[in-house]
């Protein structure tokens, strides 16, 4: 179980990059499947980990130190306030998270100056990630997919009780060691709260194939209205892939989506749509005449060799009404887990986020400004103090002005 694969599951078009900045003292560049890494002259690059419209990730080692760890290269995130806001709110979540089974932020990079066209986040390394393991010969016994599944509950547990919902929670955001331990990734879609903003329309309009296959129904029908429930959903199809090493629901498009579920947990009764609000009578329209009477499917029947627990768990986190799915507390708690749980490993969070960065209404280069702040040392500051006190922005670090 080594590298990551490609991400290519974002088939939309990336605007062209702007000219390559200066190469400041103390840096070198490194070419990594058509990408220029700009790290630290001490920095010497290992291998490729993936590739996509967000971001690509290599594995670099510190020569000085000996350390090793990926580096995610965000291209260009002052660009609109859509990339900005999911490169800020990924920064500020992994420094605020701490959680054994989410992966850490060492640090970002320090940028070259209050003008920057890249920023570069240095993380954990891992082995693997889960999509690669499903989809490799590697046996997966039994122990594998109850350990596999406990640490993702955990991992969600502790974000919900911080007031973060993941949102893009799929095999290819848990990152995987070769002694088993996961890690999530990948929080530039989180949320702390049911609602809506106004990048959720890019969210909802996204038709990647990685990310609609794990899409709540309530997402699909409702749109504007998310819990932490679809986290939960999106946990119960990945146990079903670990199962069955293939992906539980498999849409071409969003209305297939919803057939493709609607086809394995049957179309819902009336008592299980009170999740749509009354205002939204085409969803409920539309479930009614478009995928009438399907029944749902025996799990036993689909997957023969999986445990009956193992199936009871699958079965109560893929309720298509989301008051009815588990938690992350009483997942943990089922009898397949029995094994695993243990409440003094299942951490909660020691309060929720403070999710006020992320509800500012400030445009690109606003954010840019918030971003520069993240990644920058006081040193940092003193060098470009020119700059900051000519762009009006605050030269210390403590500054409430930020």
């Amino acid at each position: 179980m080594s590298g990551h694969p490609p991400w290519n599951d974002d088939p939309v078009a990336v605007e062209a990059a702007p000219a390559e900045p200066e190469l400041p003292p103390g840096m070198a560049e490194h070419k990594a499947n058509g990408t220029t890494f700009r790290v630290p002259s001490h920095f010497s690059l290992l291998r490729v980990l993936g590739k996509g419209t967000y971001g690509a990730v290599s594995a670099f080692r510190d020569e000085l130190t000996g350390e090793e760890f990926a580096v995610k290269k965000i291209p260009n995130p002052g660009r609109n306030t859509v990339e900005a806001k999911r490169c800020l709110r990924e920064i500020k979540l992994l420094t605020l998270l701490d959680h054994e089974c989410i992966i850490k932020l060492l640090k970002v990079l320090e940028p070259p100056s209050t003008v920057f066209t890249e920023v570069y986040l240095v993380t954990e390394l891992m082995d693997a990630d889960l999509h690669t393991v499903i989809c490799s010969d590697q046996p997966l016994s039994e122990d594998h997919v109850q350990f596999f599944i406990y640490q993702i509950l955990r991992a969600l547990l502790y974000l919900h009780s911080a007031n973060v919902v993941h949102r893009d929670l799929k095999p290819l955001n848990v990152l995987v060691n070769k002694n088993c331990d996961i890690k999530l990734c990948d929080f530039g879609l989180a949320r702390g709260r049911a609602g809506f903003d106004q990048d959720d329309d890019t969210w909802l309009r996204t038709e990647y194939v990685g990310t609609r296959w794990y899409r709540a129904p309530e997402v699909i029908l409702t749109s504007r209205e998310y819990t932490a429930a679809v986290d939960m959903w999106s946990a119960g199809c990945i146990l079903g892939e670990l199962i069955g090493r293939a992906p539980m629901f498999r849409g071409s498009d969003f209305l297939d989506q919803l057939r493709s579920i609607c086809a394995i947990v049957g179309t819902p009764e009336e008592s299980e749509l009170s999740f749509i609000p009354e205002h939204n009578q085409a969803a409920r329209n539309f479930l009614r005449t478009k995928y009438p009477g399907l029944t749902r499917q025996n799990w036993k029947v689909m997957f023969p060799h999986a445990a009956d627990t193992q199936c009871d768990l699958l079965d109560r986190l893929l309720q298509f009404d989301p008051n009815k799915r588990l938690t992350a507390h009483d997942a943990l708690r089922h009898p397949y887990l029995e094994d695993h749980h243990d409440e003094e490993e299942e951490p909660l969070a020691s309060g929720h986020v403070d999710w006020s960065f992320d509800d500012t209404a400030l445009d690109a280069d606003g954010l840019q400004r918030k971003i520069y702040r993240e990644a920058a040392t006081q040193e940092v500051l003193d060098r470009d103090v020119a700059e900051l006190t000519a762009k009006g922005w605050p030269v210390s670090l403590d500054s409430p002005d930020w």
